[in-house]
């Protein structure tokens, strides 16, 4: 069966109803009859539009997941000071959780029911590997700032692990999170991987060596 037009409004309530659905009761409670009445449709209408249960979730799948988006994210990373490298890789996390917070419910989808649909393991694994290597591309642009030891794959672990859980466990009611917490988190988190400021080796790939002076106060 064709699933209908990635921007029909009517399948894309459907399908973000259904995903709310199975975060918060699971797959097996979230029948179509239910749904229909979550989304304000027909029943009917579901039918017609999915055929099933699992054709929903893989319409699901493809409808939400983020990979082609963060293969295009325009990494900008300038290593020539620790805090120059903290803030593209800032940025980078920030745009990490925002897609993260646009359909929590795919992500609570994907880690509770990912292992009954085998055949949509590519599909739901695309965006976290498509994450992944974008913090392992932004991790290496930024090395010259860097601790010289860290280790990236390990680093970009942290990261998201950070990531997932400044998403997950507010959604779940565990903890509350502001974005200003957020953002502490993700500075000091940051703050770990880099360098000290005056360590950064000259001549590394044309980077500098910058020694910050104390500042006076008057």
């Amino acid at each position: 069966m064709t699933a209908p037009p990635i921007k029909s409004p009517l399948a894309d309530r459907i399908l973000r109803t259904f995903l709310r659905l199975v975060a918060e009761r699971g797959i097996d409670a979230t029948t179509t009859r239910v749904l229909a009445e979550e989304a304000a449709v027909n029943e009917v209408t579901i039918f017609r539009l999915f055929g099933d249960k699992a054709n929903l979730v893989s319409a699901a799948v493809r409808h939400f997941q983020a990979a082609d988006e963060l293969e295009r994210y325009p990494l900008s990373i300038d290593a020539s000071s620790p805090e120059r490298a903290s803030q593209g890789l800032l940025a980078l996390l920030d745009f990490l959780r925002k897609k993260l917070l646009e359909h929590p419910e795919f992500l609570q989808f994907g880690m509770a029911e990912y292992w009954r649909f085998p055949q949509l393991k590519e599909d739901i694994s695309a965006t976290p590997r498509a994450a992944h290597a974008l913090m392992l591309r932004a991790l290496a642009a930024a090395k010259p700032a860097l601790q010289p030891d860290l280790d990236l794959r390990a680093a970009s672990l942290t990261l998201h692990g950070l990531l997932l859980v400044s998403v997950a466990w507010p959604q779940r009611g565990w903890i509350e999170l502001s974005d200003a917490e957020w953002r502490l988190a993700a500075e000091q988190a940051v703050r770990c991987l880099l360098r000290e400021r005056d360590t950064v080796p000259r001549g590394a790939a044309g980077f500098t060596r910058r020694v910050v002076s104390p500042r006076t106060t008057r």
